[in-house]
């Protein structure tokens, strides 16, 4: 015949609570870090842009940003070798690599075509192989252009995109600059400020347009009188003309954007997807910007 012993329900609840806490007294012992095991990758770059005369792919790759020799710091290692194309459903553009010029006078290996101009509502598909890895794969496609137009509002002057719900954008960035001309060698040039779109009391600074889903920025009268004025004092030139634009942004874009940058968007970064990238095989983002703009008479919509 078993014997059964029956436990008071006080030593019950003071057994189950040992073994909670056991593990995480245990765990309490060990080093704690927010690094994971370091995986190298690709990473990809490359947003495509009518509005400029060729397109860009910027490749890297990853590297481990841990280093225990201070003396000898990792370097990173730039991928030098690679097959880039973009392709829509019409035709295969090739991308060739050329060495760039950056501002420091450092030498920046990228890929570019002089060929494609993106088309709105268009898929494209980015193909690019690295010997020693996988096929690297992405698709974005072309938003509609924003239509951007300009309405004197009291105290300012508001830049507004005219939305096209064909392809919507996922988001919209706008900017103004007050223009002057002025001859150099024989040739007229623009000479440009742009407009900030508000003061900072706090750092004393003006700041400028972010991309958000506003379909609409104002900028005031003060501020673009403040940035004539120094177009001609500092420029020597007279800002003649306003000129608008707005950047219709895909969803890819805009995404990046707002995790890189942004932080007044609740909806940018997913408990379940906190990386936002697109690419298959590597990191980063393909995406996808149309530019609309619009150019006036600064007389015609600033109150002097």
């Amino acid at each position: 015949m078993k014997s059964v012993v029956t436990l008071p329900s006080y030593t019950v609840l003071r057994l189950l609570t040992l073994l909670l806490v056991l593990p995480i007294l245990t765990a309490c012992e060990n080093d704690f870090s927010p690094k994971s095991d370091y995986e190298e990758r690709i990473v990809v770059f490359s947003v495509l842009d009518r509005s400029m005369s060729y397109q860009v792919v910027r490749l890297e790759r990853t590297f481990d940003a841990e280093s225990t020799n201070p003396s000898n710091p990792i370097i990173p290692d730039p991928v030098t070798e690679a097959t880039v194309t973009v392709a829509s459903s019409r035709k295969n553009f090739a991308f060739y690599d050329t060495l760039f010029t950056l501002s420091d006078g450092s030498k920046k290996k990228v890929w570019i075509n002089r060929e494609l101009v993106p088309t709105e509502g268009t898929d494209y598909t980015l193909t690019v192989e690295v010997p020693g890895y996988k096929r690297i794969t992405a698709v974005t496609q072309v938003p509609s252009r924003a239509y951007v137009q300009m309405q004197v509002v009291n105290g300012g002057v508001r830049v507004a995109a005219v939305e096209n719900t064909a392809y919507p954008a996922s988001g919209y960035y706008f900017r103004m600059w007050v223009v002057g001309t002025k001859t150099v060698d024989g040739v007229d040039v623009d000479v440009r400020r742009e407009v900030p779109s508000r003061f900072n009391a706090i750092t004393g600074e003006y700041e400028f347009s972010e991309p958000s889903r506003d379909k609409s920025v104002t900028f005031s009268n003060g501020n673009m009188l403040r940035v004539h004025t120094a177009l001609r004092e500092d420029d020597g030139v007279t800002g003649r003309d306003v000129v608008g634009v707005a950047y219709s942004f895909d969803q890819y874009l805009y995404s990046y954007y707002k995790l890189a940058r942004g932080f007044d968007d609740p909806v940018s970064v997913r408990q379940d997807r906190p990386d936002i990238s697109n690419i298959q095989n590597g990191v980063g983002i393909f995406g996808a910007l149309f530019a609309d703009s619009v150019r006036v008479r600064f007389s015609s919509v600033v109150q002097q």
